[in-house]
């Protein structure tokens, strides 16, 4: 419970601030400045034991028991006037500061245990999930690629600290938890210790390398995959224990060095194609079947082999070899088949 409280687990409904609080204290306040300067100025309020109309004190003294209904009476109204005041000042005013005294409670005491009960619940279902840090247009493609291939949307978490970015992760389903995912107590709080894979995407390479060795460090066998902005921190995240490094630079200057190839190029249109989520073509990479075993790649219906990897090698299209028990396969193949 210590742990999930390190990262909150986001809902659009915010406990109140130091704000609201103060606002709200001041308006009981003034409502019971009011109500008590009614009664005053009504009169009609007599002490029982004194038989004395009530003075101004006493008059603060029988508003505060009878809003909080202690009612002791030993101050009554007297008259048709004070009781009707009693009745339509007093009853009002009582129902206001007691809903309003509940409904904070409830959410900086009830609220506060619902949502540690939540995060625990959503933590206890984490096995063999991905933790996606940062969420910007790299994390939302990344989350709608996740979903597109399968993988349930409560096996994603989502560790951001912008409430707008949290909003949208939750809106697509997955587990969206307010924190800073280079704090060791947040990445506790998701069950770091079993997480599969680690996507790292915060939008500065500086963040992502210090995110790298915090999480290499909390789990040794998470795969980590972090994308870099500058060539020259690729190293760095190497040696932070990224397992895979993703250069949108390098990608889109190639692709960029590409179009000039042709005045409409194809080759671009294809990779954008190929890249883009739900596209005509979609490139995957798989472990060869039992039933594909001694054949050629070229016999596998509905995909294009374009590797094939082998024992911490790869072979190219021209190269492909006969297909062996533990090769893995990178193909291109229809959108269709898949999604399916």
């Amino acid at each position: 419970m210590l742990l999930a409280m390190a990262g909150k687990l986001y809902t659009p409904v915010r406990l109140p601030g130091v704000h609201t609080l103060l606002l709200r204290l001041t308006l009981v306040i003034l409502l019971l400045c009011v109500t008590v300067l009614g009664l005053y100025w009504e009169g009609g309020l007599i002490d029982k034991e004194t038989g004395r109309p009530a003075r101004f004190l006493d008059c603060v003294y029988f508003t505060f028991v009878t809003i909080t209904t202690v009612g002791y009476g030993d101050i009554v109204p007297v008259g048709t006037g004070p009781r009707l005041a009693d009745a339509f000042l007093l009853t009002p005013v009582r129902f206001i500061v007691i809903f309003m005294f509940f409904g904070t409670a409830y959410q900086l005491i009830i609220k506060r245990f619902q949502e540690d009960y939540r995060m625990k619940r959503a933590v206890d279902k984490l096995h063999d999930h991905v933790i996606v840090c940062g969420y910007g247009a790299t994390g939302r493609a990344a989350i709608q690629e996740l979903l597109l291939q399968g993988t349930p949307a409560d096996q994603i978490v989502v560790l951001a600290t912008s409430e707008a970015s949290l909003k949208d992760a939750a809106d697509l389903g997955v587990v969206s938890v307010s924190g800073d995912a280079a704090h060791e107590s947040v990445l506790k709080s998701v069950a770091i210790d079993r997480v599969a894979h680690v996507l790292i995407c915060p939008g500065r390479d500086d963040t992502a390398v210090l995110i790298a060795l915090t999480v290499r460090d909390l789990n040794p066998q998470a795969q980590v995959i972090a994308m870099c902005h500058e060539a020259e921190n690729v190293k760095l995240l190497e040696r932070s224990g990224a397992n895979v490094i993703i250069s949108p630079a390098a990608a889109g200057g190639n692709l960029m060095a590409a179009a000039t190839r042709q005045a409409h190029s194809h080759l671009v249109e294809t990779m954008q194609d190929i890249l883009s989520v739900g596209g005509a073509l979609q490139l995957d990479e798989r472990a060869v079947r039992p039933e594909e075993i001694g054949k050629r790649p070229g016999e596998i219906q509905g995909a294009a082999v374009m590797r094939v990897y082998r024992d911490g090698d790869y072979f190219d299209v021209p190269d492909l070899p006969m297909l062996k028990e533990g090769d893995t396969i990178v193909f291109v193949a229809s959108g269709t088949a898949y999604n399916a």
